[in-house]
């Protein structure tokens, strides 16, 4: 009977203390790199401060699950079954051991399903998953070349490829011994039945020798993992138990009453990568460079300088090289790619291992902003009228009462109004959406709501923070939070995504505590409680397209279409929810976004047009002002509501 002795064992246990104290300088060589950034636990790293932190279901779903890489199910599918695949034969090894102390682990149930057939399974598992990724690297998908590719990756597949290979070889040798009873290993089985005619002895060598081959691949693989693009192993699910516990993008405050620390100066923003927060850093170290971001991003897909693997790729250089100090990263940036970011989120969305690119993006923002003074120039006009005019819409012919002549809307009165009906700029300021306000009005009065207005209409400062300005965003928000908690605002509702997002994201940072719900949740509520009825009208076919500030940043994505269904037929576009593509407004662009080869509203409308519905329906003023200037270049009828008007248009004549 061949048999490996306990003395073999014993050896591989050494060499595989030594792979796996390789495996603890890499990580303690991140670690290193990481530490080098703004303290993320706060200035001492302790147990509570890390639990606090953690993002259990995000690391069950993302690290161990990889739901995120599911989104491509041939690329998700194969690293499950690598993954799994690993799980069960590492799970095999490392109870082989026990048969020393006179435990029978092949035997029974239990040797039956794991110890034979579950670690077969698992072995065609991991050879199947790893020939997907190495036939891959022959034609791999653009987002995998685009701007950079990471190197490294070939070696270590072809490694893990002679590793699965010399297992089922060492197999295949282990089961020509006449003693072997194993009926269900079947690969093993018919590869041994090629070699049953060599000699006994040769054999009993060659099991022997494929043994130790199997075992010091496999303990290689293991020193190297850290050392190579495997660390992603470690790394992701690491930085997916880090994840932020909301979707979108977390912008952390500044504190602009900052003292200096160790003599340094406050920054704003970030132009180095000490700069930035740990987090960041940690994201560039577990970045793939596979390039989803990429292909999701709106300025990349339509030509324009930024690419958000590009941003990654490059930081992760810089982290690589020891340059965590160099101020020159920023400008090797570039303020355009910068500046070229919608906020979208989309980069967010979809990383497997939870980066936010999006966010690092917005730090190096701001530098540019409050520490440089640079920006577009049309961004700094809008951001100039902002800080003059209270709004950033430079050149409107509106006055500010225009969007309600002919309506008799109330003014907010404390202690007897329910609900604020929160103008904001957009809507204030241009024509066509100020449609969506008047349209408003008449839902609420239809519905019996009791509501007000301020009377001024008012900016959140959301573009001011996405341009990057966050002391003009803060100092716009205190106003707003001083004046709402004299005014005892408890309920406020919003039409734009952005005044949303703001209000619910980062003004209870700053002191606000009110509640602040979407004009489209609010009529989808009405709606379902019978306060507000509304005709279908079935024949009418209309695609929606979701704001990003809505579906990507706060996961409303239901409501919306409940009330699109309630007045007409739902015809989605192939990118929708959470998946939908951007408008190209956010992040400021709505006075910026011109380069590339194509307008990014215009990518959109097309889409929207694809479908061949009747209108286009969407829930922030920015999507319907850029997607309304898009579609004119197909129909000069017009096609891009919001949702609202289309419930207006709905309800029963004797209403209208």
């Amino acid at each position: 009977m061949y048999a490996i002795s306990a003395i073999n064992y014993a050896i591989l246990t050494v060499l595989l203390s030594g792979a796996l104290f390789s495996l603890y300088l890499g990580l303690r060589k991140y670690w290193e790199r990481i530490a080098q950034g703004k303290p993320y636990f706060g200035k001492e790293i302790t147990r509570e401060a890390v639990l606090a932190k953690a993002n259990w279901r995000t690391f069950a779903q993302r690290g161990l699950l990889l739901s995120r890489l599911m989104k491509r199910p041939a690329s998700g599918i194969a690293h499950l079954l690598l993954f799994f695949g690993a799980l069960l034969e590492i799970l095999g090894h490392g109870l082989f051991p026990l048969s020393f102390i006179g435990i029978d682990i092949y035997g029974g149930w239990f040797g039956y399903f794991l110890m034979e057939m579950g670690r077969e399974v698992a072995g065609i598992m991991m050879l199947l998953g790893i020939l997907f990724f190495i036939v891959r690297r022959l034609a791999p998908p653009d987002r995998l070349t685009a701007r950079k590719t990471r190197p490294g990756f070939e070696p270590m597949e072809a490694l893990l490829l002679l590793i699965v290979l010399a297992g089922f070889t060492a197999e295949a040798f282990r089961l020509t011994d006449p003693a072997a009873t194993s009926q269900v290993e079947f690969l093993g089985r018919a590869m041994a039945s090629a070699l049953r005619g060599m000699d006994a002895g040769l054999l009993a060598g060659g099991n022997q020798l494929m043994w130790w081959i199997h075992g010091l691949m496999g303990i290689a693989f293991i020193a190297l993992i850290t050392h190579t693009p495997m660390s992603h192993m470690v790394l992701g699910p690491a930085n997916s138990a880090l994840a932020h516990k909301r979707s979108g993008i977390n912008l952390s405050p500044i504190d602009f009453d900052a003292e200096e620390e160790n003599g340094k100066d406050v920054v704003f923003g970030a132009a180095r990568l000490s700069d930035l927060s740990q987090k960041y850093l940690m994201d560039f170290s577990a970045c793939l460079w596979c390039g989803r971001c990429h292909e999701a991003c709106p300025a990349a897909q339509t030509g324009k300088e930024l690419s958000p693997k590009n941003i990654m790729a490059i930081c992760a250089e810089y982290l690589e090289q020891g340059k965590a100090d160099d101020a020159g990263l920023i400008d090797e940036l570039g303020q355009e790619a910068i500046f070229n970011c919608t906020t979208c989120g989309a980069c967010v969305e979809q990383c497997p291992v939870s980066n936010s690119p999006a966010e690092a993006i917005i730090e190096f923002r701001r530098h540019f902003v409050m520490d440089r003074s640079e920006m577009p120039d049309t961004m700094a006009a809008a951001n100039a009228n902002l800080e003059k005019r209270g709004h950033p819409f430079i050149g409107t012919g509106a006055n500010p009462d225009d969007w309600k002549k002919g309506l008799d809307v109330p003014v907010f009165e404390p202690g007897e109004t329910e609900y604020l009906l929160w103008i904001g700029c957009s809507v204030t300021y241009e024509e066509r959406a100020q449609q969506i306000a008047r349209a408003m009005v008449k839902i609420l009065e239809t519905a019996g709501v009791s509501y007000g207005v301020l009377e001024e209409s008012r900016c959140t400062g959301d573009p001011a923070k996405m341009m990057g300005n966050e002391m003009q965003f803060q100092e716009i928000a205190m106003t707003n939070i001083e004046e709402f908690q004299e005014m005892q605002i408890q309920k406020v509702i919003t039409m734009c995504a952005h005044c949303f997002n703001s209000f619910d994201r980062y003004y209870p940072e700053l002191g606000a505590n009110w509640q602040t719900i979407p004009h489209s949740v609010l009529i989808d509520q009405l709606i379902q409680a019978g306060k507000l009825t509304v005709v279908q009208n079935s024949n009418e076919k209309i695609t929606f397209h979701d704001p990003c500030y809505l579906a990507r940043h706060n996961d409303i994505v239901d409501e919306t279409r409940s009330v699109v269904s309630a007045v007409g037929q739902l015809i989605e576009m192939p990118r929708n929810r959470k998946e939908s593509f951007c408008c190209g407004a956010g992040g400021g662009n709505y006075w910026g976004g011109k380069g590339g080869t194509a307008r990014i509203s215009d990518v959109r409308a097309q889409e929207a047009f694809d479908t061949g519905a009747d209108k286009i329906a969407t829930s922030c003023p920015f999507c319907l002002l850029m997607l309304t200037s898009s579609a004119t270049k197909h129909t000069e009828e017009r096609k891009v509501f919001d949702i609202a008007e289309l419930v207006v248009a709905a309800l029963p004549p004797a209403q209208q």
